[in-house]
């Protein structure tokens, strides 16, 4: 057929069929009238009939019951499914392997595995192996492009104490004083810019804000010109080199003080490779980025995905002033030789030296820097495996840690890695045993972490809305034992008692006469305060410094982090943090030669995990965060009171929202308490009943996020928790309030701290809102 016949019409012909749909047309419409009228008339009698029989058998014209028989067997099926649950949980304690964990951490441990490695990709791929193994039903690696900084080796830095006469007395030369080991990177501080200083040193302890206060006020001493050098410890080395910079330091350097790190003393017959001390050769590298929320320097808010748009280098807010780390081994040819007055005895660490503060030295003696670092932009790999709920697959457990180290990283942080990974291989046990998830499991492995959060945040921002949508709570085990004394516990007001009820459950390493658990070890060695009779763990708020600070932080996810430390019966940091002797070597001879701890550790973070997957009510606690809100203000009026009176600032109507909280979580918990009463009794509550509480509880935390941020920190929004500006691991309380009157003498800006009370306090009635009724 020519193809314009397809589009020819015949006009008689188009007239025929519409006379013909006319005429069909009008007998569809009588045919249908007939069978509506009909319709209608069958309708009349059956209701007719429908209501005689209803009214003649009494009561039965009222919704039908389930019969007793149906509700005892609902009941019995919901009993039998959680006595199913129960046993999988105690399954799942005795599947944990000390042998398992053993062997996991001395392959993780093997090799250097700095971020941005070949090493560190090796590592991903093997977890991402053995998850799919495990029987995970999805297992990503999402790669993210960030700047990253190393040390120049072909030009190294050279840090030397010299006669002015150009006699060298000593120089670091860039590298570990016994020549280290393959693949090790050389000392350095991360984005620390490369420049060259010369000049005095100035003796500034550990470099806290009110350190450089009193050398500006009591002690008449300018830094201004001047290399800061400092001890490590007390606040993020960031902070230090900041503050250093912000009183006119033009370089820094820090060093470990036995004090701290070698508390039997420097001889080397009480350090390593003899004890778990440092020796005079570890040198401590780390971070020096302090950006508000972390993260690629270059992508703040946006997930460095490759392809993303990323901001300048200079514009970056890295580093100002060029900083190093050294042993204690180097530091005493430098304090030894410095003058001035002597410290003040608080001031003074355990080196034979006079601690002396400087300017200056005793001889015509200067100190050059030549710090020699790059930035290079490097891939980071995370590992997600995913195990889907069956009953609640929207609603999201997460658990875990990063997989990067700035050496070895036997502690830090891969007894973190090994203790996430068995958790992962129990999981899959249990798989195959028959038990389902009733929410779906994430289980993460970060990179880049040692340098800015990077592998967490970076995350975070890319799925920012489904998170705040759905997640539950974050789980976080970084350095998960970092020594065998007591665990530490911080978590979100919302889950502390749940964290110390089930730390009755497990056995801890170190039981001696009655205590037992670890609850009963931990209160004995941490107590809470106010102090309780009988003691009770302390639960620590959050601050920052690990990979839950995004999602707390940022997003408001309910948050828990664990790590066991001490040595020596001494609540101690492990001594060879972030040093080439934080080796698989150490972690056996000194930290947990049986990997019991590791083991316990598993039990009580794998327990929880299945506790916030499994429980219909997750346990959590509004009146816990009441509690904390109570304690937050009165640690606002110990610390600011004062300050809040001369500058006629009230706290009136954030008091006002933390009670009108406190009403609205007393009502709510009793609500709660009826439903937890169905449960214990096997009467299952409805889908709906679950679901409208449980969101409420968990978005509590979602109220205290503030969108635009605290003040200079627009990317750490919590209002209640959240580290200080001026210290990026402690935590303040209403610390956008605490940051605005630590300055208020200096800037009188009685405007921003009443800005900063009006969000707190609206923060707190969003929170009202989300608790209160109906229900």
């Amino acid at each position: 057929m020519p193809k314009h016949d397809i589009f020819t019409f015949d006009t008689m012909q188009v007239a025929d069929e519409n006379a013909k749909f006319k005429k069909n047309g009008q007998r569809a419409w009588i045919v249908a009238a007939v069978l509506v009228v009909a319709a209608f008339a069958l309708g009349i009698v059956i209701g007719h009939f429908a209501i005689k029989k209803l009214h003649s058998n009494g009561d039965r014209d009222q919704p039908t019951s389930p019969s007793p028989t149906k509700l005892a067997d609902a009941k019995g099926a919901f009993q039998r499914h959680s006595q199913e649950m129960m046993n999988h949980h105690k399954n799942f304690q005795t599947i944990l392997s000390e042998e398992q964990l053993e062997n996991t951490l001395k392959f993780f441990s093997e090799k250097p595995h700095v971020a941005g490695s070949p090493r560190q990709k090796e590592l991903a791929d093997e977890l991402e192996k053995r998850w799919k193994d495990y029987g995970f039903d999805k297992v990503e690696k999402p790669e993210y492009k960030a700047l990253l900084s190393f040390p120049d080796t072909e030009n190294p830095t050279r840090i030397t104490i010299k006669y002015k006469n150009g006699t060298i007395i000593h120089q670091i030369k860039g590298e570990e004083q016994d020549g280290g080991g393959k693949g090790i990177i050389q000392p350095f501080l991360g984005y620390s810019p490369s420049g060259f200083a010369e000049g005095e040193l100035v003796y500034v302890n550990y470099g806290r804000v009110q350190d450089f206060e009193l050398l500006k006020t009591n002690l008449s001493v300018n830094v201004t010109g001047k290399i800061a050098i400092m001890r490590y410890g007390k606040i993020f080395r960031g902070n230090k080199v900041a503050n250093a910079a912000r009183y006119g330091a033009i370089a820094a350097l820090l060093f470990s003080d036995p004090a701290d790190y070698a508390r039997a003393g420097p001889d080397p017959k009480d350090t390593y490779p003899n004890t778990a001390w440092l020796p005079a050769s570890g040198v401590q590298r780390g971070s020096l980025y302090t950006f508000p929320g972390s993260g690629d320097p270059q992508t703040p808010a946006i997930a460095a995905l490759p392809g993303m748009w990323r901001r300048p280098q200079n514009e970056s807010e890295l580093p100002p002033i060029p900083a190093h780390p050294m042993g204690y081994g180097d530091a005493i040819h430098f304090l030894s030789k410095m003058g001035g007055a002597q410290a003040p005895p608080e001031w003074r660490g355990t080196l034979d030296v006079k601690y002396n503060l400087g300017p200056g030295f005793d001889g015509d003696i200067t100190v050059s820097m030549n710090v020699r670092n790059y930035y290079q932009v490097k891939s980071i790999y995370n590992v997600i495996g995913t195990m889907y709920g069956s009953v609640e697959p929207d609603r999201i457990v997460l658990i875990g840690n990063h997989r990067d180290a700035w050496v070895n990283g036997a502690v830090d942080a891969s007894t973190g890695t090994t203790v996430t990974t068995e958790i992962a291989r129990g999981l899959g046990e249990l798989k195959d045993a028959g038990w389902k998830p009733r929410r779906t499991i994430k289980i993460c492995s970060w990179g880049g972490e040692e340098y800015s959060l990077i592998g967490s945040v970076e995350w975070v921002e890319q799925h920012e809305k489904l998170l705040t949508e759905r997640a539950v709570i974050y789980m976080n085990a970084d350095t998960a034992v970092a020594g065998n004394y007591r665990m530490e516990l911080h978590s979100s007001p919302l889950v502390k008692d749940t964290l110390r009820e089930f730390s009755k459950t497990v056995e801890s390493p170190n039981a001696h006469g009655d205590k037992k658990t670890i609850y009963d070890l931990t209160a004995e060695r941490r107590p809470a305060t106010p102090k309780t009779d009988p003691p009770k763990p302390e639960v620590g708020n959050l601050g920052s410094g690990s990979d839950y600070a995004s999602f707390y932080q940022f997003i408001g996810v309910p948050a828990a982090d664990f790590i066991y430390l001490g040595y020596n019966n001494t609540p101690v940091f492990y001594p060879t943090y972030h040093s080439q002797h934080d080796t698989f070597k150490y972690v056996k001879k000194f930290v947990d030669p049986k990997f019991k701890f590791h083991k316990a550790s598993a039990q009580l973070i794998g327990g929880l995990l299945l506790q916030f997957v499994d429980s219909p009510l997750l346990k959590m606690s509004v009146m816990l965060y009441a509690d904390a809100l109570k304690s937050s203000l009165t640690a606002l009026n110990e610390s600011y009171g004062d300050d809040l009176k001369n500058h006629k600032v009230t706290l009136d109507l954030l008091e006002g929202a933390v009670k009108k909280f406190e009403s609205a979580a007393k009502t709510f918990t009793e609500v709660k308490d009826k439903l937890e009463k169905k449960l214990k009794d096997f009467d299952e509550p409805s889908f709906a009943e679950l679901r409208r509480l449980n969101d409420r509880m968990i978005k509590v935390e979602r109220a205290f996020i503030y969108s635009y941020g605290l003040p200079e920190r627009r990317l750490i929004r919590h209002v209640i928790f959240a580290p200080s500006k001026y210290n990026l691991y402690g935590s303040s309380s209403f610390p956008g309030v605490s940051d605005v009157l630590f300055t208020l003498k200096e800037t009188g800006d009685n405007q921003e701290v009443d800005k900063q009370l009006s969000i707190a306090t609206q923060s707190v009635l969003a929170a009202v809102d989300i608790i209160s009724g109906p229900y």
